[in-house]
């Protein structure tokens, strides 16, 4: 029952975030501002197009699917041990996006003043860690099943 819990609530944050950079991508500027890193001069050094926000879309409805995938929805056409591995891939992602790039992002970053910089530290980082326990927690719980 905690796996499902676990399952839902993954998917639901990928799909979230999925349509808000969808909505990004033709031209939505709710939650906007603070979603890119920021130089400490204000440049931004990321500057990513439609097809960009698109991509990362897409991404996270296929991390949706494999979180909703350790279920057993897809019964044998796709083994259990390779959703399994993209999972704990999943939270691999999201662990190192946690730590950061020493720079931006992370914990582990040094331009800390910035709008996206609070904004990191008090929403982003922490989404991370629960995303990435929660991916690290629904393998375990499913084995053997």
């Amino acid at each position: 029952m905690m796996m499902f819990f676990l399952v839902a609530i993954n998917a639901m944050i990928f799909l979230f975030l999925a349509f808000l950079h969808i909505y990004w991508a033709f031209g939505g500027t709710w939650a906007l501002e603070n979603a890119l890193p920021v130089c400490s001069n204000g440049e931004k050094p990321l500057q990513p197009g439609k097809t960009g926000t698109l991509m990362v879309a897409l991404g996270l409805v296929v991390f949706a699917f494999i979180t909703v995938a350790n279920t057993g929805i897809t019964g044998t056409f796709i083994p259990m041990v390779y959703i399994h591995i993209a999972t704990y891939f999943i939270a691999g992602i999201f662990s190192l996006r946690a730590i950061g790039d020493f720079k931006y992002i992370g914990m582990m970053k040094s331009v800390k003043g910035t709008g996206f910089a609070k904004e990191d530290t008090r929403t982003y980082i922490p989404l991370c860690l629960l995303i990435s326990l929660f991916s690290l927690s629904i393998p375990l719980m499913s084995c053997g099943k």
